[in-house]
């Protein structure tokens, strides 16, 4: 592969650039990359295993069989933003939407990373973080679900800085705690539309995982991924 895909900007689903010999080059090291920065969903799990899991609990909680089942259904229909709505009415439900959020939100998840997330978080010999949106509470019970926390050097959630990407905030804030130049840090997610843009801004490198099953799958990346891969496959051994 020649070796203009790797340039900011230009985008290949082939992880690694090939030397002289043939051999194929990890980019974390043709980047000199020293501190890996992660999100968490759709990344090293797929969130939908955490939404069915969390329709399933609040159905639970609520003592309704068929909820956790109904609601799922909704999300594969492409529903988002009034699952809660839609349900309550189909099953005749009194509890109050906000109930129903609070359960879901504050759910033990029933998820797991994926083997090859999992076998680079455990191999990676470079600083690592987390920089990941979402609610607080919710955040941090995925990442203690997931196990990854031993291997973590800086957890950094944008609601508890209340600076949400693409703000570059979480990106500066995660470089001075790594104690890493930009240019030598790399950001690891998936969403193409908020992921990118602020590590893109201060010089960091980008690869977005794109999922088969992930829930932005579908949409292209922009000129802000450096690099676009499957799985992490070919980052391990950093």
């Amino acid at each position: 592969m020649n070796s203009e895909y790797l340039a900011r900007g230009k985008r290949s689903v082939t992880p690694g650039n090939e030397d002289k010999s043939g051999i194929m080059v990890n980019p974390l090291t043709q980047w000199n990359i020293q501190a890996v920065l992660l999100d968490i969903d759709d990344t090293l799990y797929l969130e939908r295993d955490y939404v069915r899991s969390g329709f399933a609990a609040v159905g639970r909680a609520i003592g309704n069989r068929e909820f956790g089942d109904v609601c799922f259904g909704y999300f594969l229909e492409g529903v988002r933003g009034n699952t809660f709505d839609l349900a309550r009415e189909k099953l005749g439900l009194s509890n109050a939407v906000s109930e129903l959020v609070d359960l879901y939100r504050k759910h033990w998840p029933d998820i797991a990373m994926c083997e090859d997330a999992r076998s680079f978080v455990e191999t990676c010999s470079l600083r690592m973080g987390v920089i990941s949106d979402g609610p607080l509470v919710s955040q941090r019970a995925k990442m203690q679900a997931l196990g990854i926390l031993p291997w973590i050097d800086l957890p950094l959630f944008t609601a508890e800085i209340r600076a949400p990407k693409p703000s570059e905030v979480p990106f500066r804030l995660a470089a001075m705690a790594l104690d890493t130049p930009f240019e030598q840090c790399v950001y690891i997610a998936d969403n193409p539309h908020k992921d990118f843009a602020g590590a893109h801004r201060l010089g960091m490198h980008t690869i977005r995982v794109r999922r088969p099953d992930s829930l932005h799958f579908e949409q292209e990346s922009g000129d802000d991924v450096d690099l676009e891969i499957e799985d992490f496959s070919g980052l391990t051994n950093a």
